[in-house]
């Protein structure tokens, strides 16, 4: 074997190893009972009169009906006036994306937001409500799994507020939507606050809860095959221009069979993209390519059997037949938000 060949199995090697690890996640507080049986509402922080349930992923609010995008981490020490001290740690090693130091200008209060590349995948990491941000924490500055971030907290710009005794983590694994998002959202909303393409509406994700559990089950757990096996709720079908999403998430774009003249996107009931299949000349009918040509995108399938439980969907609704499903209005414009081109 020639030196060269040596020299790039052995490169090779440590890219696959490194490739190996990087899905290498950890709890954000030292709240640990999410990975004890039977304990979660040791973990879970409800809403005011709330369940167990109102603290976790998903359609857990107002009865249902409304839809709550991270888990939500109980407080387990205070000081003596009651506040949270609990430190709050990078659940990965990641670099620092974005901090808002001003709680008044989200209801996520003070956050942070980490980028991570786990199994060739481009994630966030969201940290919410927070008391203070660690010294030092900033944009650019790289962070290790474990590292103090910040110490969790009830800060929001809410109107009620979140209590001392509700003080909690709201936590979040995301992927960011487009990274055009900062030219896009201003033109909807003129006064949008000026946090740039790390809005909490540009990050769409899956359960914290269930993604922290399967790595602690299986630690070798890939995360690239984690998000497509989230279940596909519906398939929207959009122009053929190349969005960004395309370049994003090139590991979700199926191989084309020929010039490709839209794309059918896969997403979940909440608006995560899945999975992207290029359509090509005979795979797309005369109505869907003229809605196209309106750039207006075209609702192709609906899981019926998934959207029936998604209590607070608000991106496809039932038709007035009540026989199938429409895309909404608001579907609409999420659609035009993931798939804009300046």
């Amino acid at each position: 074997m020639s030196r060269r060949r040596f020299v790039a199995l052995i490169v090779a090697w440590f890219v696959a190893a490194a490739t190996a690890r990087a899905f290498d996640l950890g709890l954000p507080t030292a709240n640990d009972a999410l990975l004890r049986p039977g304990a979660d509402a040791e973990f879970f922080q409800p809403v005011i009169e709330g369940t167990t349930e109102s603290g976790m992923f998903g359609c857990v609010r107002s009865h249902g009906y409304r839809f709550h995008k991270g888990i939500d981490i109980k407080c387990l020490q205070r000081d003596r006036h009651g506040e949270p001290i609990d430190p709050v740690r990078a659940a990965a090693d990641g670099e620092v994306a974005f901090v808002n130091a001003k709680p008044g200008l989200s209801n996520y209060g003070r956050y942070i937001v980490i980028q991570h590349v786990w199994d060739g995948v481009q994630v966030c990491t969201l940290y919410a409500h927070l008391r203070e941000v660690a010294a030092g924490i900033s944009a650019g500055q790289p962070v290790k799994k474990g590292q103090v971030i910040a110490t969790l907290g009830h800060s929001a710009n809410t109107r009620e507020g979140i209590s001392r005794e509700r003080a909690h983590l709201h936590f979040e694994i995301d992927l960011l939507l487009s990274p055009n998002f900062c030219i896009w959202y201003p033109k909807h909303v003129p006064d949008a606050p000026p946090f740039g393409n790390f809005n909490g509406q540009n990050l769409a994700g899956m359960d914290p809860a269930a993604v922290l559990r399967a790595h602690a089950t299986n630690p070798n757990l890939n995360f690239a095959e984690y998000v497509s096996k989230q279940p596909i709720a519906f398939t929207a079908l959009v122009g053929a221009r190349p969005f960004p999403w395309l370049k994003l998430h090139p590991e979700q774009v199926q191989p084309a069979h020929g010039p490709t003249l839209a794309y059918e996107i896969g997403l979940t009931a909440w608006g995560l993209p899945v999975a992207v299949w290029p359509r090509v000349a005979g795979e797309i009918s005369e109505s869907q390519h003229r809605s196209l040509q309106r750039s207006l995108p075209v609702l192709v399938r609906a899981n019926d059997a998934e959207l029936s439980q998604w209590t607070c969907g608000e991106l496809v609704k039932r038709s007035r037949s009540g026989d199938g499903w429409v895309l909404t209005e608001h579907g609409k414009e999420w659609l035009e938000m993931i798939t804009f081109v300046p």
